[in-house]
């Protein structure tokens, strides 16, 4: 869409065209009537029936071509122009009524008839994003998670704040399916990265309706954070929330200080409601990779380094984002570092996209990106150890015991070792499955190493 320039004041707004006047050629100043690309905002948000946005561009015109004169109906076109003003029109309907294909054809035909025309930049730009939120939309409508969380990784723009009804939805899609721990990283995500304190307090109620006290306790310290105006907001809505739960107080806010790093696991959500459980919820890795160290001060980092910064600068900024727990931020950087610069870059880049996208809870994207990248050894290594990290849980919540049991087998032989958290969900995946006489043993070989009430709770479970 084209972009809108309001002016608030005729004297800024006259200081600002005297600097352009001198700034720029003579011949652009001297021009009195408007061009078919000028006169394409117009058009536009006539055609969208865009009173406020279209009002705002034809005071802008006439400042800047004092002796024009405005047509009565934009769409007619301008008199005496040979350019394509009415299929730019149809092109812009098409693509608002979702007729893509439509769009397509039309534009194709258009460059046919005027073969000095090319679409413009924003024409193509706003097919291409319309047409992955039309995708987007279908996929969540037929609940095809896998696909919706393929079109916005392709897109991470569809998942921007700008665009926050689909962060959420997909949240609620995700949590519909068992993953509550991916639309629990999403919400994080909303929370640590979105200037908006409506859309912040939006999402701390949407995230109330699954996440934990001590999640919740995290998010509310993260938008004290951010937004220490809105302490008391913040308060209140804490508080309130906590008594629709029955609570008279919330988490202790040192409980989520805590946390900050991990995201409770629910591990049986999706079993039958006789299915074993863990006596505790459990927690994902999240730890540093040990293929790279992590950002000593990352708040420091993003805050020396520019928004707008170079390819190589984009790949500092974008491991500094990740360490702020900010990954759909850092995931657009890592792209825009891929683009350009040494291959070692690039493949860093790659490195940290199937990163930022594990952190995003989308293993299977985060595998396709590197299974195309020639990582390092310690770069692959990481990278599978926690997409197998990732499926066996996801696995053991949507009560597919025997995939679960798969997956962490899996990755205690990569790794070499026997994680313990994810041992013990082995355990009760095969309790669930039946076999209470490995379950047990699986729970004593895990308390002959360190009793817990954990493995006792396992050991009494199992042998019932």
């Amino acid at each position: 869409m084209p972009p809108r320039l309001i002016f608030s004041r005729p004297g800024r707004a006259t200081a600002l065209l005297l600097a352009l006047a001198l700034a720029l050629p003579a011949s652009w100043s001297l021009a009195q009537t408007p061009s078919e690309d000028d006169l394409r905002a117009l058009r536009y948000y006539r055609s969208q029936n865009d009173t406020i946005s279209y009002e705002a561009e034809l005071r802008r015109l006439r400042v800047q071509f004092p002796g024009w004169a405005p047509p009565a109906d934009p769409l007619t076109g301008v008199a005496g122009t040979t350019g394509p003003s009415v299929e730019i029109d149809e092109i812009y309907r098409l693509i608002a009524s979702g007729a893509f294909d439509a769009a397509d054809a039309r534009i194709g035909e258009t460059r046919l008839n005027h073969p000095g025309w090319t679409p413009p930049k924003d024409m193509t730009e706003l097919l291409e994003l319309s047409r992955a939120q039309a995708t987007f939309d279908h996929a969540l409508a037929s609940a095809d998670l896998g696909r919706a969380i393929q079109v916005s990784t392709e897109r991470p723009v569809l998942l921007s704040c700008e665009r926050i009804n689909n962060p959420w939805r997909l949240a609620e899609a995700q949590r519909a399916a068992g993953a509550t721990p991916e639309a629990f990283r999403l919400m994080q995500g909303i929370v640590r990265t979105c200037g908006d304190v409506d859309h912040v307090t939006a999402t701390l109620e949407k995230t109330d309706a699954f996440a934990t006290p001590e999640q919740m306790a995290q998010l509310f310290s993260e938008a004290r954070r951010r937004f220490p105006a809105q302490a008391t907001a913040w308060d209140g809505l804490e508080t309130r929330l906590a008594a629709g739960h029955g609570q008279s107080q919330p988490a202790p806010r040192s409980a989520g200080s805590r946390t900050a790093s991990k995201t409770a696991l629910a591990p049986a959500g999706a079993g039958p409601a006789s299915a074993a459980t863990p006596s505790r919820s459990r927690s994902p890795s999240e730890a540093a990779p040990l293929s790279r160290s992590a950002t000593r001060n990352p708040a420091q980092c993003l805050a020396s380094t520019s928004p707008g910064a170079t390819s190589g600068q984009a790949l500092t900024r974008a491991w500094c984002a990740y360490d702020m727990q900010r990954p759909l931020e850092a995931l657009g950087l890592f792209r825009r570092a891929e683009a350009a610069g040494p291959a070692e870059q690039k493949r860093d880049a790659r490195f940290g996209q199937a990163l930022a996208m594990l952190k995003l809870g989308m293993p299977d994207s985060a595998a396709r990106v590197a299974a195309a990248t020639d990582l390092t050894r310690q770069q692959r290594l990481d990278v599978e150890l926690w997409i197998l990290d990732q499926r066996g849980v996801r696995a053991y919540q949507q009560g597919k015991y025997e995939r679960a049991v798969a997956f962490f087998d899996a990755y205690a032989e990569l790794a070499g070792f026997e994680r313990r958290d994810l041992a013990i969900l082995r355990a009760y995946a095969l309790m669930n499955m039946g076999k209470r006489q490995a379950a047990h043993a699986a729970f004593q070989a895990l308390h002959d190493v360190l009793a817990t009430e954990e493995t006792r709770h396992g050991l009494r479970a199992s042998a019932r």
